[in-house]
């Protein structure tokens, strides 16, 4: 992350080389490599583990921004007060003060993970999915401290708790990425909280993201919210297409096998949606949701019948689809096999079950 000093092991190198091993697993596997299959997915395996293990801090509620002994640690917190005190944020300058007096105080001897900067990368291990469940879930809840109305601090410390600042000082003369917050980091939050089921939590992050949207520049945003810098990111598209095609309505394809799973998680305001042509390789897919107090109805259409649908019906007490009822006894992992280009499907639920 471009923050001077902060060059020691950083937690997105390492929690995207997981992402990318693992990908490199299915890779080999498709290509029937089995030898480098396996090698990829050991070594998956074993970072995710170590991820978990050694750069999680249960204090912090928090994964670390890097990694390093005690000796590496200080020059950066050290850099760290000196910014804070300079963007005169006393309430970062008192919790820096106080790492300090534990760094101090605390002599291990090993590597040990660090939360000084409070930068967005601490939330890379819930958007690749590498964070284990319980520490993914109580992260989100810590990096909800660092965002305002229109998303995430790019660094936590520089959050301000001056009500009208976000507006007033984010028109610069001078790029800058002091106190900014931007895009990248609130779609990362908005892809993350939906991998870890939190889709109204998710879609929260899309609103603030909204908030930018033609706040500026009419038809779409800078990359500094709300009104700075670039106005072409990848990523503004990122933590909206993302968060809503792969979770909310939950298609996620296999376009090599030609295949598409599909478990949907709305949020709990969404009762009546659907989206429409869906490209995955050369099908595509359109899907509408309506929630009623019995059931959810699915109605799914494809472009190419000979492709695999995959429906989660987990949780269902009686799931009828093209107006027969399916022996949910039949079905593995709960999962309805499905072809053809149109299908309707009747997922019924305890009430308290729908969500």
């Amino acid at each position: 992350m471009e923050i001077p000093g902060l060059d020691t092991e950083m937690i997105d190198v390492v929690a995207y080389t997981q992402q990318a091993l693992a990908s490199a697993t299915e890779l080999a596997r498709i290509m029937d490599d089995t030898n480098a299959a396996a090698e990829y997915e050991r070594k998956a395996a074993e970072l995710k583990s170590k991820i978990n293990a050694e750069w999680w801090s249960e204090k912090d509620k928090s994964f670390g921004d890097f990694r390093g002994s005690r000796e590496e640690a200080m020059p950066i917190l050290e850099a760290a007060l000196i910014r804070a005190d300079t963007l005169h944020k006393p309430w970062a300058v008192k919790e820096l003060l106080t790492t300090k007096s534990y760094l101090k105080n605390h002599v291990s001897g090993k590597h040990e993970p660090y939360v000084i900067y409070h930068n967005w990368v601490v939330n890379t291990p819930m958007e690749t999915g590498v964070a284990d469940f319980n520490k993914g879930k109580a992260a989100l809840v810590t990096a909800t401290k660092y965002e305002n109305p229109f998303g995430v601090y790019v660094t936590g410390i520089d959050r301000t708790e001056e009500p009208d600042s976000t507006v007033l000082k984010s028109r610069k003369k001078t790029f800058s990425y002091l106190g900014a917050v931007m895009t990248l980091p609130t779609g990362v939050q908005a892809v993350a909280s939906a991998r870890y089921g939190s889709s109204d939590q998710s879609l929260g992050y899309i609103k603030k993201l909204h908030q930018s949207f033609s706040y500026a520049l009419p038809g779409s945003m800078y990359e500094v919210s709300p009104d700075f810098g670039m106005i072409t990111q990848a990523w503004n598209i990122y933590g909206v297409a993302v968060p809503i095609i792969n979770y909310f309505f939950g298609i996620q394809p296999r376009a090599y096998e030609q295949t598409i799973s599909i478990s949907p998680r709305l949020p709990t305001s969404w009762d009546n949606v659907s989206i429409e042509n869906v490209r995955v390789g050369n099908n595509a897919l359109s899907l509408a949701i309506r929630k009623t107090s019995e059931y959810k109805e699915y109605t799914i259409h494809q472009t190419l019948p000979e492709w695999n649908l995959l429906v989660d019906s987990k949780g269902a007490s009686k799931v009828i689809v093209n107006g027969s009822e399916v022996d949910l006894k039949s079905l593995k992992q709960n999962v309805l096999k499905l072809n053809g280009t149109e299908n309707r499907i009747l997922i019924y639920e305890n009430v308290n079950q729908i969500k």
